[in-house]
């Protein structure tokens, strides 16, 4: 496996075909983790309603009440969990355009349109595939929190009278979790270059679960080395991306926060209201952050799939050559001459030789006497 050319082909893809930077940036989109915030112990009482902030929005005195927060609660719980499967949705849906896109255009050398793309992702395969990575996912979970409880096991020493015990079992949890921390870390790492052909298995070869898990794992291990080499590969851009993101990140966040603080200090100096500065503000802030870094991410995010999808066409296969620049067809066939069917030429016959007479001597061109007049002759 040429590592560098699927690397250079993936890099082809994300700059000729940009009907695909669509699914890249809604994977951006849907695929980012984000925390939840805990709780900070702030109560409401009378005095925050006689704040300027709930005089200039007096609507928010009905709405922040001590009884209407559950159901405000509940409403938010039920908005957030439609926004998640939402999310997860328009992620597999894309994924699965992204992925099989680009093996359409290695296998026609046609890119597909979004709405082509669009039907590609929106097929049970997708849903498979949830299904397959939701088992996985769950598996590999418990299998975590049961190494997790085992490296905890030696905390029961802690309930001991003795010092000697305490001390061991610290000692022991502290190794045992580096252990499974390293444990983890490992299985992550096989897991995330298994992922790669489990998906691929089912929407490309459409498997089913129990198959594309037997044959992901069948085809990483028939080539062990070039995927490894793959994903070592793989990680060294993606350890670069992320070193070149950090000042980008940086960049992004000063320009964004010193358009947002500024237009939004504005606002306030022409209202005098801090709810109408954020509320102008902090949407300016979101959107010149967001934009580029989700366009970037998406772009990303098309490159790493582009490669590990030529990858699985290599392994699975052999190398295709680019197909958007044809290689020239076969010519018109020009049988060789067959011995059988040479022209005779017949020997030559020396009785059918054409007769060539010798030459006579008397024949021969007169000589002129040297003595003879060369005049003309006299009349007398």
């Amino acid at each position: 496996m040429d590592q560098i050319a699927i690397v250079k082909r993936a890099w082809n893809i994300v700059w000729r075909y940009k009907v695909l930077w669509l699914f890249g940036i809604l994977v951006a989109l849907t695929s980012g983790g984000g925390g939840g915030g805990g709780g900070t112990g702030y109560r409401f009482d009378s005095s925050d309603f006689d704040r300027p902030m709930y005089q200039d929005w007096p609507w928010l005195r009905d709405v922040i009440q001590p009884e209407r927060i559950a159901a405000f609660v509940v409403c938010c719980c039920c908005l957030l969990f439609l926004v998640v499967i939402a999310s997860i949705i328009v992620q597999y849906v894309s994924r699965a355009a992204l992925i099989r896109s680009v093996d359409q255009i290695e296998e026609t050398g046609h890119a597909p349109t979004w709405r082509e793309g669009l039907r590609l992702g929106w097929t049970n395969r997708s849903f498979r595939l949830w299904l397959l990575e939701l088992i996985v996912g769950i598996v590999v979970g418990l299998g975590a929190l049961v190494l997790l409880l085992l490296a905890a096991s030696p905390l029961l020493l802690l309930l001991t009278e003795m010092d000697a015990g305490r001390i061991t079992g610290i000692v022991l949890s502290v190794m045992l979790f580096l252990l499974v921390l390293l444990v983890l870390i490992v299985v992550a790492v096989v897991l995330s270059v298994l992922q790669e052909f489990w998906s691929r298995e089912v929407l490309l070869a459409d498997r089913g679960i129990g198959d594309a898990l037997s044959s992901g794992y069948a085809l990483v291990r028939s080539r062990l080395s070039d995927v490894g080499g793959m994903w070592l590969v793989m990680a060294g851009i993606g350890f670069g991306f992320l070193l070149v993101m950090i000042p980008v990140v940086l960049a992004v966040l000063a320009l964004s926060g010193g358009i947002g603080a500024g237009l939004g200090y504005l606002v306030h100096e022409v209202t005098q209201s801090v709810p109408w500065a954020i509320g102008v503000g902090l949407p300016i802030f979101l959107i010149i952050m967001l934009v580029p870094l989700t366009l970037i991410g998406g772009l990303y995010a098309v490159f790493t799939s582009s490669a590990w999808t030529l990858a699985y066409r290599e392994v699975t296969g052999p190398w295709r050559p680019k197909l958007t620049e044809p290689a020239p067809g076969p010519g018109p066939v020009v049988p060789e001459p067959s011995p059988d069917l040479a022209p005779i030429v017949p020997e030559a016959d020396p009785d059918l030789a054409p007769f060539v007479p010798e030459a006579d001597p008397e024949m021969a061109s007169p000589v002129l006497d040297e003595d003879a007049p060369t005049g003309e002759p006299s009349n007398g």
